[in-house]
């Protein structure tokens, strides 16, 4: 009997030791889950890359990464809201939702610029919401939407004598806006020397906004010389050029004398071939009458 209480005691020390690990076992179970689902989410960051000034009417491309911090490890297959504003709006006007790529954790949003209707400065908000382990983050970026106009350059004459003036005139289509703006109408000298003429732009009005100049302009060395006109374009519309015009300058009796003496010397000599051909011919009148005799 005594060798079976010492059995029984041993087994009752056995089972409560048992029953002390799995004790145990679960506490540190329930402790590290407590830690896991409680432990403070990791911080993260969202990388834009983008092209800062756009053509309207050009593809616009706009990339990212998700990723953590300070570590920099990607963050695949998350959700990323794009949210396009017009600079100084609260409403959006165009909104995207993107899965980060896995396993970069990259993004890229693609589209044209007329998507977005208006010219200007826009701001685009990429968040990336709360997840289990991750904290939710922004960021803004901004990019202008421009338009590049046309500018021409009308001259009355390429070719004329020294002291005669030259009539030009042009038109800036399409500049946005184009009321207080000037182009600069530049004349360069056979040395290259250069005379600049500020000239202010008046509004054509109607549907599509324009701006028209004119001047004129006299040179004062003969030579070739070149003539553009040039817009330094704003915020909005881009730069604008127009073509180069060439001039011609000679002496007095040059330019467009010439091309008058010319006209002259063509007329001197038609009349001077009539009049030869009249009077071999009345020599061959003569003469055939004097035969007859």
């Amino acid at each position: 009997m005594p060798t079976d209480r010492a059995e029984d005691e041993e087994m009752q020390r056995r089972i409560l030791g048992i029953a002390l690990v799995a004790l145990t076992f679960c506490a540190f179970v329930s402790s590290s889950a407590y830690a896991t689902v409680h432990a403070a989410p990791q911080s993260v960051k969202i990388e834009l890359s983008l092209s800062h000034r756009v053509l309207r009417g050009e593809l616009m491309i706009i990339s990212g990464r998700l990723s953590t911090t300070p570590d920099d490890f990607p963050i695949a297959l998350a959700k990323i809201r794009l949210q396009y504003y017009r600079f100084g709006e609260t409403d959006f006007t165009r909104e995207v939702v993107m899965i980060t790529s896995n396993p970069g954790g990259r993004f890229e949003d693609r589209f044209n610029t007329t998507s977005l209707l208006r010219i200007g400065t826009w701001v685009v908000n990429a968040s990336f919401p709360s997840q289990l382990g991750y904290e939710s983050a922004s960021t803004v970026d901004t990019f202008t939407i421009v338009v590049q106009p046309a500018l021409s350059l009308y001259v009355s004459s390429h070719s004329l004598s020294l002291g005669q003036r030259v009539v030009f005139d042009g038109l800036l289509f399409a500049c946005i806006p184009c009321t207080q703006d000037e182009v600069t109408v530049t004349f360069s000298r056979p040395d290259n020397t250069s005379i600049s003429i500020p000239l202010h732009l008046a509004p054509t009005g109607g549907p599509y906004p324009g701006g028209y100049y004119n001047g004129t302009f006299t040179p004062d060395v003969t030579g070739s010389w070149h003539v553009r006109a040039v817009w330094n374009g704003n915020d909005v519309t881009l730069p604008a050029y127009s073509r180069v015009e060439e001039l011609t300058v000679g002496v007095r009796g040059t330019g467009s004398d010439t091309r008058g003496l010319f006209y002259v010397a063509i007329i001197v000599a038609v009349l001077g071939i009539v009049t030869l051909g009249v009077v071999l011919w009345r020599r061959h009148s003569r003469k055939d009458s004097t035969g007859s005799d």
